[in-house]
């Protein structure tokens, strides 16, 4: 996937969701709020500000034009983290699926549910890569 591209599916947004492409609804937001800003006094480049505002095409770059800073202010493995922990937790729950009904097919009787240990421990570790990354991300941008 091309690194500039905005994704448009559900899982392209809960996977990217920097790249997730900016609705009007957003861009409108997004300006009111610069312009708040700017009528309080907060906001002495407002100019720059809303025209990155109106060329935004992602959510990175919205949520930088607000912010008013450049958009690559986000540590690489903290936004790879995440992504690489999903994919290991999805591959080692489904192999544990795997195991357990085959070892249950093929002895004929189905041990008690271990197999939700490992996929609930692990989903919790994911739960707290996506909170971390997600906790830096509002406190760059000062929210």
């Amino acid at each position: 996937m091309s690194e500039n591209r905005p994704v448009a599916t559900a899982v392209g947004r809960l996977l990217w969701p920097e790249r997730t492409r900016v609705t009007e609804l957003d861009r409108k937001l997004a300006l009111t709020r610069i312009e708040h800003d700017r009528a309080e006094g907060r906001c002495p480049d407002a100019e720059v500000r809303l025209a990155r505002v109106r060329l935004a095409t992602t959510q990175a770059a919205l949520d930088s034009a607000v912010a008013g800073r450049s958009e690559s202010a986000v540590p690489p493995i903290l936004e790879a983290a995440p992504r690489v922990g999903l994919a290991v937790w999805a591959v080692v729950s489904v192999v544990n699926l795997v195991v357990y009904l085959v070892l249950g097919m093929a002895n004929g009787q189905w041990d008690g549910p271990w197999v939700l240990w490992p996929v609930l421990g692990g989903g919790l570790l994911v739960l707290g890569l996506w909170s971390t990354r997600e906790r830096d991300r509002r406190m760059r941008l000062g929210e």
